[in-house]
C-alpha cells in the first residue's frame, strides 16, 4: 500500500504551500493520477489518516484522472483518450497502437485559506 507514503509526501507539500503564501490551512487539495498510479479509496483513506493535525486537517482531496495517452506505431504519433473516442490514431487512423504506462501522482493545486 504506497498510498500511504504518497499521502505523506502529499501532507508535506501541502504543509510547504500552506506556510509558502502565509495561509492558516488548507481547504481542498487536486491531485491528478495516471492510470493505475494508485487505488482512489485506498489514497482517500491514506490522505485521511496522514492529514491529522497538519496544515490540511479539514482538507478535501480531490482526485483527477490523467488522460491515457497511447503511442501509434505506424506514424509515431503520441495521443490520448481526449484526443480520441476510440485507440485508433487521431492521425492516421491506425490501430496499431498501444497505451503508455504513467504512474504519476501531481499535486495540480491547494486552495488555502488565509
Amino acid at each position: 500500500m504506497h498510498e500511504f507514503g504518497i499521502a505523506e509526501e502529499l501532507i508535506g507539500l501541502v504543509e510547504h504551500s500552506v506556510e509558502a503564501n502565509s495561509g492558516v490551512r488548507a481547504t481542498r487539495v487536486i491531485v491528478e493520477v495516471g492510470a493505475g498510479a494508485l487505488e482512489p479509496e485506498t489514497m482517500r483513506v491514506a490522505f485521511e489518516m496522514a492529514k491529522h493535525h497538519t496544515a490540511a486537517e479539514g482538507a478535501e482531496l480531490v482526485i483527477e484522472t490523467a488522460p491515457v495517452e497511447f503511442h501509434c506505431f505506424d506514424c509515431a504519433a503520441i495521443f490520448n483518450d481526449a484526443d480520441s473516442a476510440a485507440t485508433s490514431c487521431p492521425v492516421c487512423g491506425s490501430n496499431n497502437t498501444m497505451s503508455l504506462p504513467n504512474h504519476d501522482v501531481i499535486l495540480k493545486s491547494v486552495e488555502i485559506e488565509g
